[in-house]
This record gives structure tokens, C-alpha cells and sequence, in this order.
């Protein structure tokens, strides 16, 4: 059978397939082995429990009818230990019985010839006048135990011919199976590589069969499918490149002004492109011996390099061409083989251009420092027109948080200004009507009383929403004072804290969530508060803007405690949180999720730079994506002494380099 019709009839079947035969044997074997394994295992457990069986027989018979037999011997009943025996012997297990007193002897059943278990006990009588036990005769047991060992051969090969045609079939049902979900599909591919040439521009693409309930929708042969597919276009597109690139470079060496050559292992040239050909008046039906050539223009580098049979290159010669001066750079690649030296290809460029630009070059290299120097100043003044900028950005992010919070604490202001101008309302109409009434003395004490109730309550929630709109205005003041300054201050942590959350209130509110502000009592810092209430600020604002499209119960927790000469800052939050690859370039300047709608992709930045550079400190960052954001900070307690340490560490650092 020739080999391709092997290969069709491996499609249609499965005996055919060589990997589909071996997984059989193999299976067979190894199904064999464990049938015939556990087959002898069952038998162990049924001979063991067949002798058990007849141990339990025997002790059965020891223990309990003998001690009747007994009896009946003792008071002479001789009929009744012969009915004893006959119903004995009847007992599973049990061939032959005999009982042997003095001149008496009884038996049931047919003594076993061969293959028998035998056991004899004494009969023992207790005399129940005497207490004492005396031996009056024996009770003879056999039982043939060749018929348990044919109950156990038969069981042994019943067992192991149903679990082989078990195994066969199963077997049998595996390899169709493995033969419809792989051998098919294997081949399939194998026969679409067989007619697959990449000439034709529009082969079919490969589309492996399915076969319902015993396939995946996407199994490991639909991925080796799809990697067919891309390397059969990526071969077709490579040879449509190679059979361009290979039509370009006989373009290009027909246009070329270069020298392309090529010569055989006696050196003799092969090729030569028509620039060299012509220049050096070459018969292009009879290529000469490239060394004669080099002798004729005096090429002595050049004929040294072939003598070495070596690669070469940067070979410069100069050629006398019709009265003309040239100058020309020779390299070449030297080709071995299993026979050895097989030529030379190699290129001949003209540098003639080049060796007058050199010149030119010399020249201008002298004014190269002043040039270096100039552009180096231009390129230190871009730098701080850059740094400006970023100065610029950076403060135009901070003015845009504050109005955004003077917005706000505007609207929440609004609030209980209203309700007390209500108040103030009710207290005049209350007023008016105690004139009135007390005018024309009409005033009752029941409703001198009522009024002045309603007065009180008046008062008080005036006095309630003026307090209220008073602490939002310190609070604001305070925030939008810190913001914008960055002035040393010894300031408490957790009130500076409150007070920065009390004046987000209006943005909070819109999500809604209610930071939770965790941390020691009396925390002083000697720092910068308004960079400080800028971090949690731009942290807040970015959890409102980002963290909480899709959380039910949006949650911010800000802790905080003191740990040596350090302050450590824990913000967190429950939002969708941050995919592990993208946490190195949340804090990258312009990064943002919502281009276009309002994200400036500054705000993380400037968390970075303030924790980094105004306090000094130390972030750490934890997210994964659907569980929420965590920023660690560690920051000094005291920045003026860490201000200092650096000052003085830049001034030796400046002295010593003086």
C-alpha cells in the first residue's frame, strides 16, 4: 500500500492511525495488567473469606453443638446424636462428622478423600452435681476444600473475561472517540499542508471538522487550526517578500553605482555589476581573473586581502579612471563550504564624494565646541521653559481643585443660610403677631407661651444652621489656605484631616460615600499642611471620579498613626480598583481613564511629586482589578530637620566638588 493512500485510508479508519493503534496497546496493557491485577486481588479476598467460612464452621461446631452432643451422650441418647450429626453434616462447608465415645461411634455425611481440612475436639461434659468436667468421647470434622478451590477458578476467569470484554470495548470506544476528536483533525491539517502552496495568492484557509457532545467549542487542535492558518499566511506573505525583495535587488543592482562582484574559488569573477564592468572596460561575455584586473590598476591592498582568503572590509584604493582620480572602499565576505573556499562576494563604493566632504568636514570640526555649547545652552533653557510649565500645570491642578471646592462649599453654605433665613422669617411673623395681640390686649397667656415656644425653636435653628454655615467657612478656609501654601506650620493631623473632609462634603455627597478618618489624637507634624490636605484631597477626588461606577456601598477609610520620627498614612478604598498592569503608569503625567470628559491625567501625578519632593517621603501602592485602591505613605514628622540635613549635605556636596 503506497504511502498516500495509507494516509487517506488513516482518515476514514481509525485501526489505520499508527498513534491511535499504539494509545490502544498500550491502553490494553495497561488495562490488562490492572484487570488481571485486581482480579487476583478479589480472588485473595474470596479464597481468605471461603476459609474463614469454614474456620467459623468449624468453631461453630466446636463451641456450641458440642457441648450438646455432650449431653446427649452423657444420658445415653444415642438417637439424638445421630439426628445431631445428620443435621450437622447439612451445614455449609461441612463433608464429614463422626463422634467417638468408648464403644460408640457415629458419622453423617461422605468422607473426604483428598484436599480436606480436618479438626477434632474432645467432648466435654460438666457434671452439674460435681462441678467437674469429664472428657467423654471426640467429635471428627472434615471439609473438602477442592470444591472451594473450583468456586474460586471459576470466579477468577468468569471475572477476568467480563473486565476484557469490558476492557475491549471500552478500549475500542476510546479509539473511535480519540480517532473522530484527534486523528481526524491531525490529519486534516496534514492534508491541508500537503496541498498548501504558497504561490497561490488565494489558498483556502483551514476549518477542522466538529463532532457534536464528544468536541469543544475550542479545543487545542482548533489553536494548532488557527496557528496553521497564520503560518501558512505568514509563509505566503514571506515568499511574496522574498520574490520582491529578490526582483528589488536585481533592480537595484542594475541601477546601483556601486561595484557588486563575485568571484569562484580560483578567483575568478562570476559576476560584476555593468558600473564595474564599464569603469574598468570588462567583457561581460568573458569574466577575466580578478587579479589580473587589481594588477592592471595598481590595487596591491586589495589583491593582498584575496590572497587571505578572509573577510575584508574598509579596503581603500585609489583608481585612475579615465584620467580621473577615484577613491574606493572594498569589502567582501568570504564563503566555505564542506569542500573549503568557495569565492568571494563582495562590493567596490565610491568615496570620492566623501573624501572632499572630509575635508570640508576638518574644517567645520573646529567650530564644533562653539556649536556643542550653543545648543547646549538652548537645550538648558528649554528644560526651564519645560519646568515652568510643569510649575504652571501643577498650580493651574491645584487652583482647579479649590474652585471646584469653593463651588461647592458655596452650595453646602447655601444650605443652612436658607433655613435660617426661614427662621429669621418666622421670628418676625411671631413678632408682629405679639404686637399686635398685645395692642389690643387680646394677648392670652396660652398663646403668649405657644409663641414664644415657636420663638425659641426659631432661634434655635437659627442659632444651629449660622453655626453650621460658619464651621463650613472655617473649614473651607482653612483647606483652601493650606492648598495654596506651602509654608512650614506645626499643625494637628487628624483636625486638618476632618477639616479637608468637611469641605470635600459637596463632592463626597454626589457618589454618596463618607470618608472614615481613623488615626491618634493630638498627631503634630512640623511639615507642609497644604500639601499634605493636597495629597488626600487628589486622592479623595480620584476615588469619586474613578473608583465608584460600578460599587453598591462606596467606602474610603483614611488612616493614620505615628511611628518613630514618621507619620504613616494608609488611604484605601473599595472601588474597581487598578489592573496589575497598569499600576507603573498611574502616576505618569497626562495618564488618565477618562480622556475627554474632564480627566486632566495630573492628579496621581501630583500626588507622586508632593510625597516625593515637598514632604519627603515614601509610596507604596497595592491594587488589583474589582477589590479596591490602597496608597501607603511614609512621611517624616518633622520636614524642617530633614530641609536642613539636605541643605547642608548639598553645601559639602558643592565644597568638595569646589
Amino acid at each position: 500500500m503506497s504511502k498516500s493512500h495509507k494516509f487517506d485510508e488513516s482518515i476514514r479508519n481509525p485501526f489505520f492511525s499508527l498513534v491511535g493503534r499504539r494509545i490502544l496497546l498500550i491502553m490494553i496493557f495497561l488495562s490488562g495488567f490492572f484487570t488481571i491485577f485486581t482480579t487476583l486481588l478479589q480472588t485473595y479476598w474470596d479464597y481468605d473469606e471461603a476459609f474463614n467460612n469454614v474456620d467459623s464452621r468449624h468453631y461453630e461446631i466446636e463451641n456450641i453443638h458440642a457441648d450438646l452432643l455432650a449431653s446427649s451422650l452423657w444420658i445415653y441418647d444415642l438417637s439424638s446424636v445421630q439426628e445431631r450429626l445428620d443435621g450437622l453434616v447439612n451445614l455449609p462447608h461441612v463433608n464429614y462428622l463422626s463422634v467417638r465415645s468408648e464403644n460408640y461411634l457415629f458419622d453423617a455425611g461422605e468422607p473426604v478423600e483428598v484436599s480436606k481440612l480436618v479438626n477434632e475436639y474432645p467432648l466435654e461434659y460438666d457434671d452439674p452435681d460435681t462441678g467437674r468436667t469429664q472428657r467423654i468421647g471426640t467429635i471428627y470434622v472434615e471439609s473438602d476444600i477442592n470444591t472451594i478451590y473450583t468456586h474460586l477458578i471459576q470466579q477468577f476467569f468468569l471475572t477476568l473475561l467480563l473486565n476484557a470484554i469490558k476492557t475491549l470495548l471500552v478500549c475500542y470506544l476510546i479509539l473511535l472517540v480519540f480517532h473522530h476528536t484527534v486523528s481526524q483533525r491531525v490529519f486534516h491539517v496534514a492534508q491541508f499542508l500537503r496541498g498548501y502552496n504558497p504561490l497561490d495568492p488565494a489558498h483556502k484557509t483551514l476549518t477542522l471538522p466538529k463532532t457534536k457532545y464528544i468536541m469543544e467549542k475550542e479545543d487545542e487542535l482548533d489553536w494548532l487550526a488557527a496557528e496553521t492558518n497564520k503560518i501558512t499566511d505568514n509563509m505566503s506573505t514571506l515568499y511574496r517578500n522574498i520574490m520582491l525583495e529578490r526582483e528589488r535587488l536585481s533592480d537595484f543592482t542594475h541601477v546601483s553605482s556601486d561595484w557588486l562582484w563575485e568571484t569562484d574559488a580560483d578567483l575568478k569573477l562570476t559576476f560584476c555589476s555593468d558600473p564595474m564592468r564599464h569603469a574598468l572596460g570588462i567583457d561581460a561575455k568573458q569574466l577575466p581573473y580578478l587579479h589580473d584586473v587589481l594588477t592592471t590598476i595598481g590595487c596591491n591592498q586589495f589583491i593582498g586581502n584575496l590572497q587571505r582568503q578572509q573577510d575584508f572590509a574598509m579596503c581603500e584604493e585609489i583608481i585612475q579612471i579615465d584620467e580621473d582620480t577615484r577613491y574606493f572602499v572594498f569589502q567582501a565576505l568570504a564563503h566555505y563550504g564542506v569542500d573549503g573556499f568557495r569565492g568571494f562576494r563582495g562590493t567596490g563604493i565610491d568615496i570620492t564624494e566623501l573624501k572632499k566632504t572630509q575635508f570640508e568636514l576638518e574644517t567645520l570640526n573646529q567650530n564644533l565646541e562653539v556649536t556643542v555649547d550653543e545648543r547646549t545652552r538652548e537645550l538648558q533653557e528649554s528644560m526651564e521653559r519645560l519646568k515652568a510649565a510643569q510649575d504652571q500645570l501643577v498650580e493651574s491642578e491645584k487652583l482647579a481643585a479649590l474652585g471646584s471646592l469653593v463651588a461647592g462649599v458655596a452650595h453646602e453654605v447655601n444650605t443652612p443660610l436658607g433655613i435660617a433665613v426661614t427662621a429669621s422669617s418666622v421670628v418676625k411673623e411671631i413678632t408682629t403677631s405679639l404686637n399686635e395681640a398685645f395692642k389690643e390686649q387680646t394677648l392670652t397667656s396660652t398663646q403668649f407661651a405657644s409663641l414664644m415656644k415657636q420663638v425659641d425653636d426659631s432661634i434655635n435653628m437659627l442659632e444651629h444652621n449660622l453655626n453650621r454655615a460658619s464651621h463650613l467657612i472655617r473649614d473651607f478656609k482653612q483647606t483652601a489656605v493650606d492648598q495654596v501654601s506651602e509654608a512650614h506650620t506645626e499643625f494637628d493631623v487628624k483636625r486638618t484631616i476632618d477639616a479637608l473632609i468637611a469641605s470635600l462634603h459637596p463632592e463626597t455627597r454626589k457618589v454618596p460615600v463618607e470618608p472614615i478618618v481613623k488615626g491618634e489624637e493630638k498627631v503634630i507634624m512640623h511639615s507642609l499642611p497644604g500639601v499634605l490636605t493636597q495629597v488626600i484631597s487628589n486622592l479623595v477626588m480620584n476615588s469619586i471620579n474613578h473608583a465608584f461606577d460600578d460599587t453598591n456601598t462606596p467606602q474610603i477609610l483614611i488612616e493614620f498613626e505615628r511611628q518613630d520620627e514618621h507619620l504613616y498614612l494608609c488611604y484605601q478604598d473599595n472601588g474597581c480598583g487598578v489592573p496589575e498592569e497598569l499600576h507603573q503608569r498611574i502616576f505618569e503625567p497626562f495618564y488618565t481613564s477618562k480622556r475627554g470628559r474632564g480627566g486632566s491625567g495630573l492628579g496621581l501625578n501630583l500626588v507622586f511629586n508632593l510625597v516625593k519632593q515637598k514632604l519627603q517621603g515614601e509610596l507604596q501602592f497595592e491594587s488589583t482589578s474589582g477589590d479596591g485602591a490602597k496608597f501607603m505613605f511614609l512621611i517624616p514628622l518633622n520636614l524642617a530637620n530633614i530641609t536642613s540635613q539636605q541643605q547642608r549635605e548639598d553645601d559639602q556636596h558643592t565644597i568638595g566638588k569646589q
